[in-house]
């Protein structure tokens, strides 16, 4: 994700901080420190409040992870952002009986948490009467107990947000964790493409709704947490019915062959010359026969500023980028492409270079073959 940067690895899973979260640190730090007038101390605790929840997010998406690697998904990355943290797979358990157990186990994890903290209500200093005084305190309207500089607000805030984070992500709207636990259930008993399609309804409905609350109220969370909800569930779903609708086709039923290829020691000013004649933007970089690179638009562009139009490709070219097969199916140029975020995969066949699938082809095979439900290209054989 961009604007975000490492912190750490656990289970062989990046751990990532967007530079948005800090303005959720800054705010916390305002709200104790001057809102509620506790001064430094107060900015200091509000700070600490957050990054314990924050600890909290991590072990909730954690869960979700180690349990889609347990059932062989693979996960790149966890990224933490001010409205919470957001797991990266590269490949996710699409048997609804796998991802309902990956989806519940995040906020089973909050559960665990609040139920591991509820002893020590009873042992910090001014108890509230463990869990139940405190629920009846904030009932009363005695917000104290969550915002005073002490163990026993720090407990207790813990020991709600967490109880917070579990009901909220079981809410069955779409990208949350209850929404995916409402499409596992639905595809049970239909197709999992037709079980996506009433999960994306139900959570843009979802959306609207909290949207529309949050203007009536005037509270900038709710209108945050309903944009979020609503474009998440949009982008899923044009992800899985992409993925569904190319499964349908083989790379080599719909590749163009006459793909464009550079060397290693080509000038970098005769790529350029090479673009200005032709639609292509990326070159496979061959060598003796062999695929050695990719050419992006990308790096031709870094190369012309920093060794200008004589230095030559193999100075700029990939030399770490994803193949596929020609009897691959479609989905899997598009999740290579989704994994790595580029926009070209070369295509080989034992060894020798058939071609290149870019994104535009690929959007293209795709709005043909979701124009109908006739089959356009005879199957492979």
């Amino acid at each position: 994700m961009k604007w975000s940067f490492k912190v750490g690895s656990v289970f062989g899973i990046e751990l990532r901080v967007h530079i948005t979260f800090f303005l959720i640190l800054v705010y916390a730090a305002y709200l104790w420190g001057s809102l509620y007038g506790e001064g430094t101390a107060g900015a200091i605790y509000g700070s600490v409040v957050i990054l314990a929840l924050f600890v909290c997010v991590v072990i909730h998406e954690l869960s979700h992870s180690r349990m889609a690697q347990y059932f062989g998904g693979e996960v790149s990355s966890i990224t933490l952002l001010p409205i919470g943290g957001v797991s990266l797979m590269k490949k996710m358990p699409e048997e609804p009986t796998r991802e309902l157990l990956v989806s519940l186990v995040g906020p089973l994890s909050n559960v665990i948490i609040a139920v591991l903290l509820i002893p020590l209500l009873y042992l910090v200093p001014n108890p509230v009467d463990g869990a139940f005084g405190a629920f009846s305190r904030l009932a009363a309207g005695n917000g104290d107990v969550l915002i005073g500089i002490s163990a026993q607000g720090f407990i207790s805030y813990m020991f709600f947000i967490n109880l917070l984070l579990a009901a909220f992500n079981l809410l069955p709207a779409f990208p949350l964790d209850g929404g995916r636990v409402f499409r596992s259930i639905l595809a049970e008993r239909m197709s999992y493409m037709k079980a996506t399609r009433t999960a994306v309804v139900v959570g843009q409905a979802f959306a609207f709704i909290l949207g529309i609350i949050g203007i009536f109220t005037l509270n900038i969370i709710f209108i945050i947490i309903a944009v979020f909800i609503y474009m998440g569930a949009e982008q899923e779903g044009a992800g899985a019915e992409m993925k569904s609708t190319l499964a349908q086709l083989k790379v080599g039923q719909a590749l163009a062959r006459d793909t464009k290829t550079v060397a290693p020691d080509d000038r970098l000013g005769a790529v350029v010359n090479m673009v200005m004649h032709e639609y292509q933007e990326d070159f496979p970089v061959v060598s003796g026969g062999e695929l050695a690179g990719v050419l992006t638009r990308a790096n031709l562009i870094n190369g012309l500023h920093s060794i200008g139009p004589d230095g030559p490709v193999s100075q700029v070219m990939e030399k770490d980028f994803p193949v596929v097969s020609a009897d691959a199916p479609f989905s899997d140029v598009y999740e290579k492409m989704n994994e790595r975020r580029i926009k070209a995969v070369p295509v080989l066949e034992d060894g020798h270079l058939l071609g290149m699938v870019t994104l535009e082809h690929l959007s293209e095979v795709f709005m043909l073959l979701a124009s109908t439900d006739q089959p356009l290209i005879p199957a492979a054989k």
